[in-house]
């Protein structure tokens, strides 16, 4: 129960008004005066046949519950009134009669009543409605704050929140840089293949085999025998190579004789 803020409370009742009620935290009574009163929370049912004021009052500890000796007051402006508090802080015996109770279960974050008020015909308040018309006539956005304590311990879960997200996102851009990295490796291998076949090409086409039916062209000239006259011109080259060498050693030999 020590873990439960009003706050939590607050964004409980305002998910169960959302969507059919018109739902405000800190209403006052009237223009801000001696002796102002203020609802922790309140729900305006939009009926014109069956008008209905839900008033809330929030308790999250049991001294805070029994030093509260002015709930009666609200009584005049509320159709309804519930006391709101962490499952088990206050039992429904402890409360009037007309009065209801509502727990709030801090695990699932959920409210159950335990106990529902009466419902009274009363005259409804002008000097509420015209504050509410002046000052509230938006509902409260989410999150809401009664201290500043609540504030802080908001902001402290938003960063926390945002880290969070933060490092999720980090880690996806960082993987789509190395895809993006790896991608780009693979377009550098793909040019340089590109270059190769293209200078190949430029090759090809000098010796008449055209790039449109490279494959075709490039096997037949393979398939060739070397020209005849580069064979003659190897056996002439042999020839006088054999000769060279024969002259060269007759000489050789002749000087070793005078010697």
């Amino acid at each position: 129960m020590g873990e439960v803020s009003s706050n939590d409370i607050k964004k409980a009742l305002a998910r169960k008004h959302e969507e059919r009620e018109f739902f405000i935290t800190e209403c006052k009574n009237g223009p801000t005066m001696t002796g102002m009163l203020q609802f922790d929370g309140l729900a305006i049912y939009k009926s014109w046949a069956h008008p209905n004021i839900v008033g809330y009052e929030i308790k999250i500890s049991r001294s805070d519950f029994q030093r509260d000796t002015k709930f009666f007051q609200y009584m005049p402006y509320c159709h309804e009134l519930y006391f709101v508090v962490p499952t088990g802080l206050i039992d429904r015996m402890e409360l009037p009669n007309d009065v209801g109770l509502i727990y709030y279960n801090s695990k699932t974050q959920t409210l159950t009543t335990k106990k529902k008020a009466i419902h009274r015909n009363i005259e409804i308040n002008a000097d509420m409605l015209l504050y509410i018309i002046m000052n509230r006539l938006n509902n409260d956005r989410l999150p809401f704050h009664s201290s500043k304590q609540e504030y802080f311990q908001d902001w402290l879960n938003s960063k926390l929140n945002d880290r969070q997200l933060g490092n999720m996102v980090s880690s996806k851009l960082i993987n789509r840089i190395n895809e993006l990295h790896d991608i780009n490796r693979r377009s550098g291998y793909i040019e340089e293949q590109l270059k190769e076949l293209s200078e190949l090409h430029e090759v090809m086409d000098r010796y008449g085999i055209h790039s449109w039916n490279a494959v075709k062209g490039l096997e037949e000239a393979l398939s060739k025998p070397y020209p005849k006259k580069i064979d003659d011109i190897h056996k002439r080259l042999t020839k006088v190579v054999e000769e060279m060498d024969s002259i060269i050693s007759k000489q050789a030999s002749g000087e070793n004789m005078e010697g």
